[in-house]
Parts: C-alpha cells; sequence; structure tokens
C-alpha cells in the first residue's frame, strides 16, 4: 500500500535576495514556500519574521505588513522567515542615511533693490536627520540681473540684489537641488 500525503514545504525563498537600503528607509520582504511536489506558496503574511539584529532593522508580523523592514542604524542583519520547523533567509545591509531633500531658508522673500540677504541650506537625509549644507552646496539665482548668491568663502548663501524682478535661489550638492523665490 502506497499512501500519498499533501505536499510537504521543504523550504523557503526570501526575497529581495540580499538587498542594500539606506537608513531611514523601509524594504518589503517575501517569503515563498517551496514544496516536495516543487510547488510554490507565497507564505509573506503565514510565516513569522525576524531580524538578527533588531539594532539595525527590526521586521514586521502585524497584520497588513508583514515582511516589511525598518531600518534604524548602519550595518548588517539576516531577515528569516520562518513556518513551522522550515526557515529561509536574506541578508540585509543598511547604509548611510542618504540626502533626499534641501530645505533653503528664508522661504519666498521680498527685499528693495540694493540690500542683501543671507540664505541657509539645510539637508534632510533619508533617516530623517537633518545637517547644515550653507557652506558644501553650489548656490545659484537663476536671474543674475535680479539677484547674484556668493559661493565664496566666508559669504556663502548671501544674496546681493541687482535689480527689479523675480529670482530663485538655489542650493545643489551631490544632484539634490532646493530653491526659493527672491522678488
Amino acid at each position: 500500500t502506497l499512501t500519498v500525503t499533501a505536499a510537504a514545504l521543504v523550504s523557503i525563498e526570501v526575497s529581495p535576495a540580499d538587498p542594500t537600503v539606506a537608513n531611514g528607509l523601509t524594504r518589503q520582504f517575501t517569503a515563498t514556500g517551496i514544496y516536495t511536489d516543487s510547488s510554490t506558496q507565497d507564505l509573506t503574511t503565514a510565516a513569522t519574521w525576524a531580524s538578527s539584529n533588531t539594532g539595525v532593522t527590526t521586521v514586521s508580523n502585524a497584520a497588513g505588513s508583514h515582511g516589511l523592514a525598518t531600518t534604524a542604524a548602519v550595518g548588517t542583519t539576516t531577515i528569516s522567515a520562518t513556518s513551522g520547523s522550515v526557515s529561509g533567509s536574506t541578508t540585509l545591509t543598511v547604509t548611510a542615511a542618504i540626502l533626499v531633500s534641501i530645505q533653503v531658508a528664508p522661504s519666498v522673500t521680498s527685499l528693495p533693490n540694493g540690500l542683501t540677504r543671507q540664505y541657509t541650506a539645510t539637508g534632510v537625509y533619508t533617516d530623517s536627520s537633518t545637517q547644515a549644507l550653507t557652506t558644501a552646496v553650489v548656490w545659484a539665482s537663476s536671474s543674475t540681473g535680479v539677484a547674484t548668491v556668493s559661493n565664496a568663502a566666508g559669504s556663502q548663501g548671501l544674496a546681493t540684489i541687482a535689480g527689479v524682478g523675480t529670482t530663485t535661489i538655489s542650493a545643489t550638492i551631490g544632484g539634490v537641488t532646493g530653491s526659493t523665490s527672491l522678488v
């Protein structure tokens, strides 16, 4: 007598495989069960998720967010999904936070001709941290006939009004730009 039972789970594949993410961002993982009959099944919501280093990343087991990893610090951790006695895992590398935007202050300004205005640039990163970038960015004015803005050491971000009109004052670093209007 041969008795054939339902296919048994033999392995779990966690994807994406070995991803890298900037600190402050999240990453969704999925778990795919592989069975003795070579069939597969999505186990993302059925598996129990874990991180080997919760100081670097935590991973959710909550309804609606199973497998969602939230980064907390730079480092490496193993993300695992377990169903019964079968587990699968992948390595997640968390890198330093990345600059995502630049805030230029003050916001829209109206000044009489002949005056100056000091602008500041603040970088906002993927981990929600901020950093003063006034002396690190490249400053520009979209209309130098209205105002020029200094990139000279000691006066970075200082706009000098040269004429009547409107210009955009911008601060750029590493391909990220922030701007404001000057009237």
